[in-house]
This record gives structure tokens, sequence and C-alpha cells, in this order.
């Protein structure tokens, strides 16, 4: 191996070595996230690791020094994710830092010069899991796909009538759920449109483009599966999870086969022939790169929960007639509440479990029931909604092994108000729709 061949590879190893180090925060939280179950995050990050790789073998073993636009990219990286992360989450700041980064990782002169766009957004999407994505994009979602299947059931001739996430058919209400978002569908589909402009040698404009285009077809095709649901149900079928699932598939393979004839191929680009930066400007690039890396190890700030204040106002005493018996939280319940913005709690109540939670602030740390549960290993049946004397609870059926729940949950504002479900409470939350504090109760008992 040539000496200067050998600079080169210990110059880009020693970035790497640095970068990563930085991110240890974000790798540390990934490791975490790599306990719930498998979501199209990590299929992002499996495409980008095998693209990775087929970028060094087509460029050879060789390795040229780093050009100075990507030791400029990662210092902008890790100066926004130093400085992001007392404010923000690590889903967040952690963007930062990767998109700067991914550079360093592709050797010079592929398909995706001056910047690796689709490998970014690969790496950008494996960061969100499906539970931030419906906690932003769930309720919008749900909003959407539901107005726009009333209007497309009428241009068959039925009469409906909607009622936020309800839809009346001939005296059969259906309820579009959480999972009718469309969320797990949006992130596939983000995913397969990064991979198609990669194989496609997409430019960042094209890549984009891309996108965009994958985010309305796959909208357009949960509109057509809201739709299809709900002739079903007035039907009289009767839909379990796999009828779901096949359903979802039955409109989501035509709107990516729609994608993958719409994007056009482009031709390779020729190999990169630019003049190598002068040595003494590459020196202080790599100097002002290992500086930023330094400082920003120097000064490990993360971002800290905002705890409950001094205006809890104590547990209730009963719930629906029966006297409330706090038990102790489990270990992991408990590290989790911890880092909660507010309180957490389990009871018995005669048969039943409720689980009352306490916050004052909007927050993506309220988990839905369903979520948790399933990450645990229950298979969840589709969602329903009660309406009761106290507002409106989704329920549904959690089973593991030979267990059975029947779980129902529900949050309230300080005004009354309710919501039937996790998703529906953050948006109006969110956007101050919703007056605070806020409780969210969550109450199973055996089937």
């Amino acid at each position: 191996m040539r000496v200067h061949n050998l600079a080169a590879w210990g110059e880009r190893g020693g970035a790497v070595f640095l970068w990563g180090w930085v991110l240890w925060p974000l790798w540390r939280w990934l490791f975490t996230r790599m306990q719930e179950p498998f979501d199209a995050g990590s299929v992002a990050w499996i495409a980008l690791v095998v693209f990775t790789a087929m970028s060094w073998r087509h460029a050879g073993r060789g390795a040229v020094a780093l050009p100075v636009w990507k030791y400029v990219a990662a210092v902008s990286g890790l100066l926004a994710f130093s400085l992001t992360r007392p404010h923000l989450p690590i889903t967040l700041c952690g963007a930062f830092g990767l998109v700067g980064g991914v550079p360093l990782l592709l050797p010079e002169g592929t398909a995706d010069r001056p910047f690796p766009a689709p490998l970014a957004g690969l790496a950008l999407a494996g960061l969100p899991s499906l539970l931030i994505l419906d906690m932003f994009l769930g309720f919008p979602l749900r909003v959407v796909s539901t107005t726009a299947a009333t209007w497309l059931l009428r241009l068959t001739g039925l009469t409906v009538v909607q009622n936020g996430m309800e839809l009346t058919v001939n005296g059969v209400t259906s309820w579009v759920d959480a999972p009718c978002a469309g969320v797990r569908m949006l992130g596939t589909g983000i995913v397969f449109a990064l991979v198609l402009a990669y194989l496609r040698k997409q430019t960042l404009w094209g890549t984009t483009k891309t996108c965009l285009l994958t985010v309305a077809a796959v909208c357009l095709g949960n509109i057509l599966r809201v739709a299809l649901l709900t002739f079903l149900t007035v039907a009289g079928l009767t839909l379990g999870t796999t009828a779901h699932a096949l359903v979802g598939c039955f409109t989501f393979l035509p709107a990516l086969i729609l994608v993958t004839v719409a994007v056009p191929k482009r031709c390779p680009l020729p190999a990169d022939r630019r003049t190598p930066s002068p040595l003494l400007v590459r020196l202080a690039a790599s100097a002002i790169f290992a500086a930023t890396a330094i400082l920003c190890l120097l000064n490990p700030k993360e971002r800290r929960a905002d705890f409950t204040p001094a205006t809890f106002p104590g547990w209730p005493a009963t719930f629906d007639g029966d006297v409330l018996k706090e038990e102790p939280l489990e270990d992991d319940e408990r590290k989790f509440a911890e880092a909660f913005p507010g309180r957490i709690a389990r009871f018995q109540a005669g048969r039943r479990m409720v689980i009352l939670r306490w916050t004052d602030k909007t927050t993506h740390r309220v988990h839905g029931a369903a979520y948790c549960l399933r990450a645990t290993g229950w298979k969840i049946d589709p969602i329903t909604v009660e309406t009761k004397g106290d507002g409106a609870w989704s329920t549904f059926t959690a089973r593991r092994g030979n267990e059975t729940l029947r779980v129902r949950e529900q949050a309230r504002d300080a005004s009354g108000q309710t919501f039937s479900d996790v998703p529906a409470w953050f948006f109006n939350a969110l956007f101050g729709k919703s007056p605070g504090p806020w409780w969210i109760v969550t109450v199973a008992e055996r089937a």
C-alpha cells in the first residue's frame, strides 16, 4: 500500500472515528430502539449500509484525501447537533449530525456527487420511529384520509355521514382508527423512494421529487384503503388484523408501481476529475474539524425532561365506582417515569388495572397503550371507538399466548374535552386546541 494511500485511509478513519464519538448519544438511543418492533427505519439503515459498501466496492480499494466540502459539511452537522442537543429530542438534533457526516463514509467519485442525497435521506429515514411519526403525522393524515374517503364513497352513490373520524353508511358506523392513518405505509414508501433514487442515480432535486411523488401516491392509496375498509364493514364483513393488512397491501402496491414507472432513469455521471484541494487547505480543514469534534465532546449537554411542578393535584381515590389501590411500578416503568414530564402510577380497581398519567406538557413521551403492548409481544386486534357518558374511548383486544386483555384508553384536558387516542390528543395539544394539564387513562382487564 502506497504511503499517500495509507495517509488517506488514516485521515478518513480518524474523521469517521471523531464523528462517531461525538454522536455516541445517538448510537446509544438507536441501540435501545432496536429492542422495539422492526419498522421501516431499520430497513432504511440496512439499505444505507448496503449502498455504502457497494460504493466502496465500485470505487476499488484505494482511498483519496477528503475534500474540503466534506469537512465543511461534517463541522456544520456536529455544531448543529451539539448546540441543539439540550433543546431538541435526539431524533431531531441527531439529524444534523447524520446528514453532515454521511459524506465522510463514502468514497469519491460516487454517482451521488456532489452530495449523496439518497443515502443522506436513508440516514434520516432511520431516525424517527413509527411512534414519533404517528404522534406528529397520524392525526392530520387520518383527517385527510377520512374526508377524502367520504367523498370517494359518495361518488358511488352511497349516503355517507362523516362525524370526526367516524363514517356512517346505511346506519352502520365504522371508525377510522390510528393504524388507518397510513403512517406505516408512508414510512415504507419513503424508504422505497430513497432506494429507487439511489439505484437511478438521482441528484438532490431528483431525490426530492421522487419522495414527494411517493408521498402523494401513498396518501392516495391510503384514502382508497379507508374507503374499501368502510365499504366492507358496511357490507357486514368482520375484518381481522390479517384482512386489514391484505387490504393495505392491495392499495399500497399500485402506489409503489406508479412511482417506479414515473421516476425516470438517469445516465451515470462521469468519473470525478476534480483537482484535489491544496495540501495546506486540507490540513486546515481537518484541524478545524478535529477541534470542533473535541469541543463538542467537552460540552456534553443533554436534553432534560421538564419535571412536574408543584401543581400536581394528586391521584383520584376512585375510578368508575371502584377504589383505586396503587401498585408499585415495574423496573422499566419506573425508569420511564423518571424522564416523564409529569406523573405516572398504576392502580388496581376491582378486576381492572388502571394506569394514570398526568402531564402539563405536550410531550411525545405519552405512548399509546397499543404501541407499548405491541412492543412487548402482544398481538393487537383492530381498534374500535366506544362512546360513553365520560366521552370517547379507543378500545382493542390484546393477545399473547393464552392471555387476552381488553384495553380502553382516553385523554382528557382541563376543559373536559376528551380524545379517544394519543395522536389525536397530541396534535390538538401541540397547536393549542386543548388546554392542559392532561390526564391519560388506560384501563385493562382480562377478557
